[in-house]
C-alpha cells in the first residue's frame, strides 16, 4: 500500500463523542480498520467498540450518531480498553478525517488512563484539499457523494472508518501509486496544520516576537495572540496532541494567518491589546471583556464607588485604585478585602438594600468578620482609615515624568529597535526612531487604557526594566 509506505501499518480511525472538547467530553465509540501490507499480500482487519463515557450523552448527539445512553450503559470504560487500543494503534500511521479531532480525543482518553500515546497522523481532509484544491467542500459527506462511496453507516465509528479506507482505494485508482504516495509523503512530513489552511501558510512565520491574527471564512479575525516566538506559538495551536477544546475549534475554523513582528514582548503585548479591542475577535473573550474595566474611588464619606476607567481625567488617575476588569470583579475584590480584614459591607454599601433598610448588622458582623462599623463598635473614621490603607497598594501611580517618554525595546540580534511612546500612562503608539517618537508625542491624543498602564508598569519594574528616554518639549 502506498508504494514506499508498504512496510508500515495504517489504522483508519473514527471516534464518536459526547461533544467537541477533548478536555471536557468523552468518547462513546471507537472504530478501526487496520491495513497491513507484506509484499503483494494485504491484510485488512476491523475492530470497534462502544465506550461508556461516564457522562450523559446530549440529546442532539444521540440523534446524530444513534448512540443512546442505554446503548453505552453496559459498555466498557475507556480505561478498560486502553491497553488493547494502545496495541492496535502502536507503530501505525493514524488516518482520520479532520484528524485533530479524533486524535485529540484519543490522546486525552489515553492520558486519563495513564498512557502517553502519540502517532504519526494523516488527515484525509488535508489529503483531499491537496489533491483537489479547487473542489470543495471537503467534508466526509461531500467526499462520499463526490466519489460515490458506500456511506450507509455514516456517523457510526466503524462505518466512517470504512469510508476512509474506501476513499484511499478510490484515490489510488484515480491517481496511481506514485502520485498518491508522493502526496501522502508530503503531508506526513509537514507539521500538523488545520485542514482548511493553504499549503505553505506557516512557512513565512518567523521565530521572533510579535502578534498573529487567525482568520476563518471572512475578513474578521477569529483569534489574535502574541508571543516571543511567533512560529512556535502558532504551531502550538495546531499540535496534533493538543487536547484543548479552544485550539481544536481554532484548527477547524482557521483558513488564513497574518502576523506582525515586534522587537520584543512589550511591543507584542501592547499591539495584542490594541488589536483585540479594535478587531473584537470571537475567541478572545477574556481580553475583549477588558473594555469594561473600572477603577475604585472613595467618596467624601470614604465609601467605594466604581467608575469606568476610560472616564477618569488623566490628572486624577492617581486618586483611583485598580484597574479592575469589570464591575463584578471590583466588587469581588472589595468583598474579599472586607472578609479578610474585618471591614463592614454595610458601611461600604456592598450589601443589598433590604438588609441596609432593616438596620441590621452587616453579614460579616454576624459571622464575626466585621469589627463593627455597622453597630458603632468601630468609628466611621477608623474604618475609613483602614480602608484607605488597604487600598493603597492598588492606587494608580502618579506619572513620574515631566512629559512624554519612550520605552526603548531592541530585539536579541540588535537589528530592530522599537520606541513605545507614553504620556501619563497613555500609550501613544510605537515608532522606529527618536525623531518619530518626538513627533508622535507632540500630536497624539492621550486616551487611558488599563492594559497599556499595566504593560508599562510591568516594563518599568526591576524584573522587566527597559531603557527609557524623556522626550524634551513634547
Amino acid at each position: 500500500m502506498f508504494g514506499a509506505f508498504a512496510d508500515r501499518r495504517w489504522v483508519f480511525v473514527d471516534v464518536e463523542t459526547t461533544g467537541s472538547s477533548p478536555a471536557r467530553e468523552r468518547v462513546t465509540e471507537v472504530g478501526i480498520v487496520t491495513v497491513e501490507t507484506d509484499g503483494e499480500a494485504q491484510r485488512v482487519t476491523e475492530w470497534s467498540s462502544l465506550v461508556n463515557p461516564g457522562v450523559p450523552i446530549p440529546p442532539e448527539i444521540q440523534w446524530l450518531t444513534g448512540i443512546s445512553n442505554e446503548m453505552v450503559r453496559e459498555a466498557p470504560r475507556f480505561a478498560e480498553l486502553a491497553e488493547l487500543l494502545y496495541d492496535r494503534l502502536a507503530d501505525a500511521v493514524f488516518v482520520a478525517h479532520n484528524a485533530r479531532f479524533d486524535y485529540g480525543f484519543l490522546k486525552a482518553e489515553f492520558a486519563r488512563a495513564g498512557y502517553d500515546w502519540r502517532a504519526a497522523t494523516l488527515c484525509t481532509v488535508r489529503l483531499s484539499r491537496h489533491l483537489y484544491p479547487d473542489r470543495g467542500p471537503h467534508s466526509l459527506d461531500a467526499i462520499i457523494e463526490r466519489f460515490g462511496l458506500d456511506g450507509d453507516e455514516r456517523h457510526r465509528a466503524l462505518g466512517d472508518a470504512r469510508v476512509l479506507w474506501r476513499l484511499i482505494q478510490c484515490l489510488r485508482q484515480r491517481h496511481g501509486e506514485v502520485e498518491l504516495a508522493a502526496a501522502v509523503d508530503r503531508l506526513l512530513a509537514r507539521p500538523s496544520t488545520p485542514p482548511a489552511l493553504p499549503p505553505g501558510e506557516l512557512d513565512a512565520i518567523p521565530h521572533a516576537p510579535g502578534v498573529y491574527l487567525l482568520y476563518g471564512a471572512n475578513a474578521h479575525p477569529i483569534y489574535i495572540g502574541k508571543s516571543v516566538d511567533l512560529k512556535a506559538r502558532v504551531l502550538g495551536h495546531f499540535a496534533n496532541d493538543h487536547a484543548s477544546g479552544a485550539d481544536l475549534r481554532l484548527s477547524q475554523e482557521v483558513q488564513r494567518i497574518e502576523w506582525e513582528r515586534t522587537a520584543g514582548e512589550t511591543g507584542a503585548l501592547l499591539r495584542e491589546a490594541e488589536l483585540v479591542k479594535t478587531r473584537l475577535p470571537a475567541h478572545n473573550v477574556a481580553l475583549r471583556r477588558r473594555r469594561n474595566q473600572v477603577f475604585v474611588t472613595l467618596d467624601a464619606e470614604a465609601r467605594p464607588r466604581l467608575v469606568p476607567a476610560a472616564s477618569v481625567p488623566l490628572e486624577r488617575l492617581h486618586q483611583h485604585y485598580g484597574p479592575f476588569s469589570s464591575r463584578p470583579s471590583a466588587r469581588r475584590f472589595l468583598q474579599a478585602l472586607a472578609a479578610e480584614h474585618g471591614l463592614c459591607l454595610k458601611t461600604m454599601r456592598l450589601e443589598g438594600r433590604a438588609r441596609a433598610a432593616a438596620g441590621a448588622p452587616c453579614f460579616n458582623h454576624q459571622i464575626r468578620r466585621c469589627l463593627g462599623a455597622c453597630v458603632g463598635t468601630e468609628t466611621i473614621e477608623a474604618h475609613a482609615a483602614r480602608l484607605r490603607e488597604l487600598l493603597e497598594p492598588r492606587r494608580v501611580l502618579a506619572w513620574p515624568y515631566a512629559g512624554a517618554v519612550a520605552l526603548i525595546e531592541r530585539d536579541e540580534a540588535g537589528t530592530r529597535e522599537d520606541l513605545h511612546v507614553f504620556d501619563r500612562w497613555c500609550w501613544l503608539g510605537t515608532v522606529r526612531s527618536h525623531e518619530a517618537a518626538a513627533q508622535l508625542a507632540a500630536v497624539a491624543p492621550r486616551v487611558f487604557d488599563a492594559d497599556a498602564y499595566r504593560i508599562m508598569h510591568r516594563a518599568l519594574s526591576p524584573a522587566g526594566v527597559l531603557p527609557l528616554v524623556e522626550l524634551a518639549g513634547a
